[in-house]
């Protein structure tokens, strides 16, 4: 069989959407929820790019439609009253959506709160508490500003993470991070922080003033708090979990719960496992700490659709990315999800 060329996939998700198929395929799913995962909504995507990888990135624009699209369509509903229903083994209300966020960027209190506060739908937060408010960058973010702030055309990068490599356009550079940021996750975090001062070197990038206020703060925080929004846990540092010890991984889970309760005066129910793409970021080891810490759920990053007998502790999610900016490929994706089984 031939593959379906560019062109023709744009044109048979637009039938998809335009022609009455998502409507049948949302009757058929019923009860089936899904929880969407965001990153970033942002109106300024080439500042983005200097600390994030660019189809993490909803703009502006393409955000407002979707939660109109979601309103219109959907039953949104708190986080809290989804895993309620988990819970209880409850069947979930028709079309039910779930909104949630995670690392903590600025822009989620800039662009997307004031969006969901005028659609009136509400939100849950998944923060890294260690670099909120001026803390140290997100390695991550401090990963993809090396990248593309460099000037070197030729980097020797550090054992395990490659040869020497030529950066002569942007898909150079978009590999390297790709390649680089998921071998990070799969070594031990003291390893990794290593790693990452090394790539400064190796890139010639020191000066990381740029990245100090791209995270949310602690007064933003609990102003989206006290209007309804729901702040949950996403560790300390965003370590790959099943590659720390049961103490670190039980100090980052534990203690990024704590420091939010501690700062907001909030008690936090929610949980989500960080570093999904490109690496097992959930076993049941961790899943067991994330349990016995008393959070009542936890969230993946493996999509998929929530059901009433799903497990509260490994929630699956349906990343939003740059590309749905095209809702026929959003309504699509959506729906998907909610139909596997």
């Amino acid at each position: 069989m031939k593959p379906i060329r560019p062109a023709a996939g744009r044109m048979l998700r637009s039938v998809w959407h335009h022609g009455g198929l998502v409507n049948f395929a949302r009757r058929l799913a019923g009860r089936r929820g899904v929880i969407l995962r965001y990153h970033s909504v942002t109106d300024d995507e080439a500042t983005t790019l200097a600390y994030l990888d660019s189809g993490l990135m909803v703009t502006h624009a393409a955000f407002r439609t979707q939660l109109s699209y979601l309103r219109r369509f959907y039953t949104v509903m708190p986080l809290d009253e989804m895993v309620e229903r988990v819970h209880r083994n409850r069947p979930l209300p028709r079309n039910a959506v779930a909104i949630t966020f995670d690392d903590g960027y600025r822009d989620n209190y800039t662009q997307a709160y004031p969006l969901l506060r005028t659609e009136g739908l509400p939100a849950t937060f998944f923060v890294t508490t260690g670099c909120l408010d001026g803390g140290p960058p997100l390695w991550t973010a401090k990963l993809r500003f090396m990248v593309e702030r460099t000037a070197r055309e030729r980097v020797v990068l550090p054992a395990p993470l490659g040869p020497t490599l030529e950066m002569r356009s942007s898909s150079d550079r978009q590999a390297l991070f790709t390649r680089s940021v998921v071998a990070l996750k799969n070594v031990p975090s003291q390893r990794r922080r290593e790693l990452v001062e090394e790539l400064a070197d190796a890139f010639g990038v020191m000066d990381f003033t740029e990245l100090n206020h791209i995270m949310m703060t602690w007064d933003q925080l609990r102003e989206m708090s006290n209007s309804g929004m729901t702040i949950g846990a996403h560790t300390i540092s965003h370590p790959n979990l099943p590659n720390t010890s049961a103490d670190e991984a039980t100090e980052e889970i534990s203690g990024s719960r704590d420091m939010i309760e501690s700062m907001l005066s909030a008690p936090v129910a929610h949980f989500s496992y960080p570093n999904g793409r490109g690496s097992s970021h959930l076993n049941e080891a961790v899943r067991e700490i994330v349990r016995r810490s008393g959070f009542l759920s936890a969230v993946t990053s493996v999509p998929g659709c929530v059901r009433g007998d799903a497990d509260p502790w490994a929630l699956r999610r349906v990343g939003v990315y740059n590309r749905h900016r095209h809702m026929p490929s959003f309504s699509l994706d959506l729906e998907r999800a909610r139909l596997q089984r």
